[in-house]
């Protein structure tokens, strides 16, 4: 997009780009030089700009040194990945000293190791598994939802809720013990969709795995608990307990599927890693990027 601004009594033609690194637009007045952008202070490149490597002119630059600027080849250029809010971010640095000293708060890449941890033949499971879980648990919350309106309905509106002796018990007002109850059951579905999304993570899938099958554990017992708590064994329509059963069995039986499958896959990537560390003889934690 071009803007026409006055400045000085002179027209100035400002183009604006989007950052390639976090998207944020980019203004520079020169075609032909490096602008930085104002969110990730990110080298960009003008449209008109050399693209040639600025130490080896008859080679086409492969990067941009995020401190100085400089297009730099594959043989000039030094590659660094750091933690940077929860993800990792890779920034490129070429070989001046002042260049190499403030990039060192990320630690350089080794391709090596990249190499022998590439997952890229997990990426159609990772898919699945996230789907699998993903809408188990969707189907969890939708289950608890329609469980808690359903007790609510037979608690306040019908002859067996407001028996008295009451069938479904209570401390202090009708339904106080159910409202407890079913916050709990929706806090376990929650922390079931919130560790369902962690699957597709690889350094957490193996986690997520364990996590999701004991979460699962869990709310089946809670279930089985507020069934035989609330008296629905009793309940005179048969069918209101046994359509419980079947939507808690669909969903329960994503999510295990999904699970063990999480927990197979993070192993098989965790040996991976193993491998790769032991072939490479790394032993920091920094020099495994």
């Amino acid at each position: 997009m071009l803007l026409r601004r006055a400045f000085s009594g002179r027209d100035i033609m400002q183009e604006y780009v989007m950052c390639p690194v976090c998207g944020g637009r980019v203004g520079f007045s020169s075609r032909d030089q490096v602008s930085r952008c104002s969110y990730c202070n990110s080298p960009v490149l003008g449209a008109d700009q050399d693209r040639n490597c600025i130490n080896h002119p008859d080679r086409l630059a492969k990067g941009v040194c995020h401190v100085c600027g400089d297009l730099v080849c594959e043989d000039c250029l030094q590659r660094r990945v750091a933690d940077y809010g929860g993800k990792l971010f890779t920034i490129i640095n070429c070989f001046k000293d002042e260049c190499r000293r403030q990039s060192s708060w990320a630690q350089p890449l080794n391709p090596e190791y990249q190499q022998l941890t590439n997952m890229d033949w997990a990426d159609s499971i990772d898919n699945k598994i996230l789907r699998i879980t993903g809408l188990g648990s969707v189907l969890m919350m939708v289950f608890e939802l329609i469980f808690i309106l359903t007790m609510l309905y037979i608690q306040y509106l019908t002859p067996w809720g407001l028996a008295d002796p009451p069938n479904i018990p209570y401390w202090f007002v009708r339904g106080d013990q159910l409202l407890v109850m079913m916050i709990l059951g929706n806090f376990i579905s929650a922390l079931l969709l919130q560790t369902a999304l962690q699957v597709y993570v690889h350094e957490k899938q193996l986690g997520a795995g364990f996590v999701l099958f004991v979460l699962l554990i869990l709310e089946a017992a809670f279930l089985v608990y507020r069934g035989l708590h609330f008296n629905l064994l009793n309940y005179p329509v048969r069918e209101y307990p046994l359509a419980l059963l079947v939507a808690f069995s669909l969903g329960a039986l994503m999510i295990l599927i999904g699970s063990i499958l999480s927990i197979q896959t993070g192993f098989k990537k965790r040996r991976q890693i193993k491998h790769a560390r032991k072939e490479l003889g790394l032993t920091a934690e920094g020099d495994t990027w």
